[in-house]
Formats: C-alpha cells, sequence, structure tokens
C-alpha cells in the first residue's frame, strides 16, 4: 500500500474515465485500484530516492502537497504507459517537470518544509539509489 497517498489521490490529476481505461486491461470500464496502488508505490519509491539524498526517508506523513502532488504525477506517468502511445504530450511534460522537480529537492535548491534532513549516508547504511532521468 502507498505510504504517501490514498488510492483517491490520482484522480487529482487524472479524471476517473482515463484512470478506467488505463487499468482495465479488458473493456476499460472499471477501476482496478490495485494497479493504481502499484502506480502509486512505484513513484513514491521514486519520490523517496530524490529526497532521500538530503532528507531522512520515508517522509513524515502527511506529506507536503509539493509531495503529493510528485507522487501522484509520476504514478499518472507510469499508467499512461502501461497503454504504448496513449501518454499525452502535456503528460509527458507534466511528468519531466516533475522529475526536475525532484532533481532540484536533492541537490538542495528546494527544501520541503518540517523534514529531518538526512545524515551521512554512508553511516546509516543507507543504500538510497537515484532513478535515472526518465523517458517518455
Amino acid at each position: 500500500m502507498p505510504v504517501y497517498t490514498v488510492t483517491a489521490d490520482i484522480y487529482n490529476v487524472v479524471s476517473s474515465k482515463v484512470v478506467a481505461e488505463l487499468t482495465d486491461d479488458t473493456a476499460g470500464v472499471t477501476v482496478d485500484t490495485d494497479i493504481i496502488d502499484s502506480a502509486l508505490e512505484r513513484a513514491e519509491s521514486v519520490v523517496d530516492s530524490y529526497v532521500g539524498k538530503v532528507y531522512t526517508v520515508p517522509l513524515s506523513t502527511p506529506v507536503l502537497a509539493s509531495v503529493e502532488h510528485a507522487v501522484v504525477t509520476l504514478a499518472a506517468c507510469y499508467l499512461y504507459r502501461r497503454r504504448p502511445g496513449a501518454t499525452p504530450d502535456e503528460v509527458k511534460e507534466a511528468c519531466e517537470r516533475t522529475v526536475e522537480w525532484l532533481e532540484k529537492v536533492a541537490a538542495g535548491t528546494i527544501e520541503l518544509a518540517d523534514e529531518t534532513p538526512a545524515t551521512d549516508a554512508a553511516d546509516e547504511g543507507n543504500d538510497t539509489e537515484t532513478f535515472s532521468k526518465m523517458v517518455f
């Protein structure tokens, strides 16, 4: 189960009709919440891989709205990628902007208020790995 988000949060960036089309592999009319949760979990791990460079992860919950938005935007990208050729340009651009924002957080140029700075990863045995740039 996702930690930073709930299944319904995906509807903040994708309509329920489109979510059904992206998650129902048969008729495209029924929302598959397991697929949404999987996409959210994957997106949360990507967010953690970036923010874990400067903050202790998992982040404190509830997370900032900006982190939640990053998670659901990336999750939407993953849902669209289930349908080759279905990703609209504006979704691709949103995904790219989200990764750029995460890179800035990881570089320390954007701060996440009220989060605990990470200590030296070597001291904690933290094996957090930053995902490579996403290609859409």
